[in-house]
């Protein structure tokens, strides 16, 4: 597929490695949500063990951060290398690094072994017919009262009201939205909805914003414009899978109970993309 050829492609893994605002990483704003629900999910626990499903720094910096020996998972080694550089505590002993297949850490991780999974849509990069089996392991790797952490896409298809990109980006700028915002919307409510996205396997084809890259490039200004070009370079190589929340839930059922969802009003993405807490069931 040719969302795993681009962790090969340097140049498209260095615009990953930028992060902060303007970028696809999660917010401080977010940070500080899943900051709340590591601090629920280890109170009162010692030599605590995190999961992280990606190579996310933010992620894995919160968790050493707060005493938790970290395993970050990835399979492509060179996005390891470039985001584990970028790291506060990329130093830390409790910083450890694993070139793996999610859908088979079972086989080489220790099972009812972590207190915390954590993941920044890492379930949208793993097929949705391949859910249930990811929610399934990541179940088995965590202990008893463990909790799984990770913010995912949310798509509604087909969208109630179809925009001009055109109206997009002004109502971008009317809203002093996020940039992530602007790709969503430039994709998921527009023309380009009906192209990109395939209801029977929920995948979303992002290759269209070969096509407004530059028109929607000469909309924008100033910092806003190199964020948007920043994204879009690795974007435009890339495949979600999303689907709508129901469908998200029924997947979740039976490994695990939603006990939080968190949406932050004044980052417009984040009605496409919450934080989700789920405990696991055993």
């Amino acid at each position: 597929m040719r969302v795993k050829k681009t962790w090969s492609n340097t140049k498209i893994i260095k615009t990953r490695a930028k992060r902060g605002e303007g970028t696809s990483a999660p917010s401080p704003e977010e940070i500080k949500i899943y900051e709340k629900f590591f601090k629920i999910a280890t109170k009162n626990k010692k030599n605590t063990k995190t999961l992280v499903l990606g190579a996310t720094p933010e992620l894995r910096d919160l968790a050493i951060k707060h005493g938790s020996e970290t395993i970050g998972v990835d399979s492509s080694p060179k996005l390891l290398s470039l985001l584990t550089n970028v790291m506060y505590y990329k130093n830390s002993k409790k910083n450890v690094s694993v070139r793996g297949n999610w859908l088979e850490m079972h086989k080489y991780l220790e099972p009812n072994s972590f207190d915390v999974v954590m993941g920044d849509a890492s379930f949208n990069n793993v097929p949705a017919k391949k859910w249930r089996d990811l929610f399934r392991i990541t179940n088995r790797l965590l202990k008893k009262d463990g909790y799984l952490i990770t913010r995912h896409i949310i798509y509604d298809y087909p969208p109630k009201k179809i925009i001009l990109y055109e109206g997009v980006v002004k109502k971008y700028k009317q809203r002093k939205g996020t940039i992530l915002g602007l790709i969503f919307g430039l994709g998921m409510y527009t023309k380009f909805a009906k192209k990109c996205y395939n209801q029977k396997t929920k995948i979303f084809d992002w290759s269209f914003l070969c096509e407004v890259e530059k028109p929607v490039g000469k909309m924008l200004s100033g910092k806003a414009k190199v964020d948007f070009i920043n994204i879009v370079t690795h974007a435009k190589s890339m495949l979600s899978y999303m689907s709508s929340e129901k469908h998200f839930k029924s997947k979740i059922k039976g490994y695990f109970v939603i006990k939080g969802r968190n949406r932050i009003k004044k980052l417009h993405h984040s009605d496409i993309l919450p934080i989700y807490f789920l405990k696991v069931k055993k």
